[in-house]
């Protein structure tokens, strides 16, 4: 009888499938950068074992302690979000088509009278420099700011709603507080966003709503302004390996961690430390609310789960240990963030082949009031026409 094939080992599992093409040069050769870069990450977390084992990094941070397991929900609020084309939109013969999405959900029965427990505001552009093209996320996160004030501005004239607002991101965006007054003050989309995020913590403040920004991909070393020297991986990853299951850590304010973490920036970079320092300094005098955001982690006690970065300002009065509970007790299981945000995630994903259909429709608009197709055809045709199918809506079934 012949020997029956036994399964790959869980390392085997992850070599080349049966049936697979054979690599190329270039791939074998990029295979063999393997053992470096594994020995570079080992390095690191040998580091980092250092500074957990010593206590440093505990006795850094402002605070340390473990979650309340008996906490309830959430408390009623909305969560908002936005987003735009990853692939930075479609590349025209006339220039490129770029658009943003944002919206919100309500959880806890949060909803408003005449804004219901849903929305969503899309905005799109036909720019031709490549500067108004990179100017789509900040354009995002404005259109998400003034959601967010809609909302705010509702539930004052309402007279009562939302006792917490999760934004699906940071609270300030960083462009705001890592450059001069000047600068923001001379470019027209981070102005506008600079007002309408002070404008938004403003009125939180005044209508005593929290404000959590839940910051899912978080590669910032802010922990390196608290320790006095550089940690050897992000916060995030430093976080998750520090924290056990239930447990959280309070990493401190802006307006003590972001001048030190510009200094450290720059100097890395052969900058002037104390230039950067200023600069921030100077944006978080010009904008004290800005200042006022704590920085924290938790692990929810899920199996498996990796550290939650958010970014508080808790005008509510909820207290910092009990809302991180409530975030955690509401952890998605398949993800490990709150379900508030996974949901509008969901609600304001935009689609690659949404801009294809887009595009079709300016084309058909602008042949009828040219009166010329040849010309709109010309002008909104795609520039690269082999990535064109990442565009295509889908034939058949659901889509």
């Amino acid at each position: 009888m012949a020997e029956q094939p036994q399964p790959p080992g869980p390392l085997e599992a992850l070599g080349e499938e049966e049936g697979e093409e054979p690599l190329s040069p270039a791939a074998l050769r990029l295979l063999e950068e393997g053992n470096r870069v594994a020995e570079s990450i080992v390095a690191r977390i040998r580091e980092l074992r250092g500074l957990l084992s010593s206590g440093v990094l505990r006795s850094a941070l402002e605070e340390w302690g473990e979650l309340d397991g008996g906490v309830e929900g959430l408390e009623p609020g909305y969560a908002v979000d936005s987003t735009f084309p990853i692939e930075g939109g479609l590349e025209l013969v006339g220039g490129h088509l770029v658009a943003a999405v944002a919206g919100y959900v309500c959880f806890r029965g949060a909803s408003l009278p005449g804004l219901g427990c849903h929305g969503s505001h899309a905005r799109a552009w036909f720019v031709e420099s490549e500067e108004a093209r990179r100017s789509v996320p900040l354009r995002a996160k404005l259109l998400e700011k003034k959601v967010a004030n809609r909302l705010l501005l509702e539930a004052e004239r309402a007279g009562g709603g939302p006792r917490l607002l999760l934004v699906d991101g940071e609270v300030v965006p960083y462009q705001l507080l890592f450059k001069s007054s000047r600068s923001v003050a001379s470019n027209p989309v981070l102005r506008h966003l600079d007002g309408a995020s002070s404008i938004l913590l403003e009125r939180a403040r005044r209508l005593g709503v929290t404000v959590v920004g839940v910051v899912k991909r978080s590669y910032s070393k802010l922990l390196s302004a608290r320790l006095g020297s550089p940690v050897p991986l992000n916060d995030k990853a430093v976080m998750t390996l520090a924290l056990r299951r239930g447990e959280y850590a309070v990493a401190g304010r802006f307006r003590e961690l972001l001048p030190l973490h510009a200094e450290t920036l720059a100097e890395a970079r052969g900058r002037s430390g104390e230039r950067y320092r200023r600069i921030v300094e100077e944006r978080l005098a010009e904008r004290p609310l800005y200042g006022e955001v704590v920085v924290a982690f938790y692990k929810p006690w899920i199996p498996g789960s990796y550290a939650v970065r958010v970014e508080v300002l808790d005008y509510g009065g909820l207290g910092l240990r009990r809302l991180l509970s409530m975030l955690a007790a509401a952890s998605n299981p398949a993800t490990g963030l709150p379900y508030p945000i996974d949901v509008v995630d969901e609600y304001t994903r935009l689609e690659a082949r949404a801009l294809e259909l887009l595009r079709r429709r300016v084309l058909r608009r602008v042949a009828e009031l040219l009166g010329s197709p040849a010309e709109a055809a010309a002008l909104l045709a795609h520039t690269n026409p082999e990535k064109r199918y990442v565009y295509e809506p889908r034939r058949g079934g659901r889509g």
